[in-house]
């Protein structure tokens, strides 16, 4: 998304957790960058029980990025804002892999909130029409989890469902309940639902259903990219601290 701009985004600085997720993020991020002409001007890593990050901000900070990403957890999210903000880097874009989906980024850090990125596996936003016999829309969904718990459904709740749906539905394609014949039946399943595509690679993977980025506007979170699922354009650049 920050690639696609005007002005392009040209340099990157990655924040890690130690963690073997986080780190694999990492990597993808900065490998991803590369290949398209970013350069990484700053990657470095935290201990995960980290509680003060002040001095990976300040290195980070002297390279003068355009985009900073954070790969870890939400309190490492919160804690990165925060450190942004108190020796104000200012970049164009800020974006973390997890956090701005995730209610409590927005109530603990309110307008510092603002503009911040984050990578979804889904969104209401998406345009996915399922097979009957589940929610048909992403919409459907939503409205159905607002309806029953009070609350918005964000991608947790969507993939939660969905990994249940993909049981569900190998299952009867098994007609059985042996687990080696529901796990040849999830080998071999390649449905469309609410939640996007359901297939698995050879490694068990499902790299065939796309991610969404998220961004928070004036406290909501919107989907911004990809173009075809936006429901509002990106807030780019980001306006300084203070102006959000």
């Amino acid at each position: 998304m920050a690639h696609s701009q005007k002005p392009a985004a040209q340099t990157v600085a990655i924040t890690m957790a130690s963690d073997a997720f986080s780190q694999e993020v990492a990597a993808g991020a900065a490998a991803w960058a590369t290949a398209h002409g970013m350069k990484v001007v700053y990657s470095n890593k935290y201990p995960d029980t980290a509680t003060d990050v002040s001095s990976v901000i300040s290195a980070l900070k002297q390279t003068n990025p355009d985009v900073i990403l954070n790969a870890g957890h939400l309190q490492d999210a919160l804690l990165v804002q925060k450190g942004l903000k108190e020796q104000n880097v200012l970049a164009k874009v800020y974006g973390y892999s997890v956090g701005p989906d995730t209610p409590d980024f927005a109530t603990s850090l309110g307008k510092d909130a603002n503009d911040v990125f984050g990578g979804a596996q889904w969104s209401a936003s998406v345009k996915y029409k399922a097979q009957p016999g589940f929610y048909h829309t992403a919409m459907d969904y939503e409205k159905a989890i607002e309806t029953t718990f009070h609350h918005h459904a964000d991608y947790h709740n969507a993939e939660s469902s969905a990994a249940c749906l993909a049981f569900q539905y190998a299952l009867e394609k098994a007609g059985s309940l042996d687990p080696e014949k529901v796990r040849e039946a999830l080998v071999g399943l390649d449905v469309t639902t609410f939640f996007g595509i359901i297939k698995f690679d050879s490694r068990g993977l499902n790299v065939y259903k796309p991610m969404v980025t998220n961004q928070i506007q004036n406290g909501n979170l919107v989907t911004v990219w990809p173009k075809f699922t936006a429901a509002a354009k990106p807030i780019y650049p980001t306006p300084p601290w203070g102006q959000r």
